[in-house]
């Protein structure tokens, strides 16, 4: 066995070893609801939420422009094929 494999083991067994430790230790619904409120509430959340409505918002505008481009490039094709 390798040594990447046993430190991969090891490390296994300490998680599985906390994990059994802290299981019983849960935070209370009231700490719980004010750390959620005040994540929600704070300034780097509501940047992420401009910062994604920017997004949305020029994918809406390029979709927009690609389909206004193609239907103008289909429309001139037909036309110049109806002329010849």
């Amino acid at each position: 066995m390798g040594l990447a494999e046993e430190f991969d083991a090891e490390l296994s067994g300490f998680e599985q070893h906390l994990a059994q430790q802290l299981e019983r230790y849960t935070p209370d619904n009231l700490f719980v609801q004010d750390l959620k409120q005040r994540l929600v509430s704070s300034q780097i959340f509501k940047l992420r939420r401009e910062i994604g409505a920017i997004v949305v918002a020029c994918l809406g505008l390029l979709f927009t422009a690609a389909l206004v481009f193609s239907l103008g490039q289909f429309i001139h094709r037909a036309k110049k094929s109806i002329l010849d």
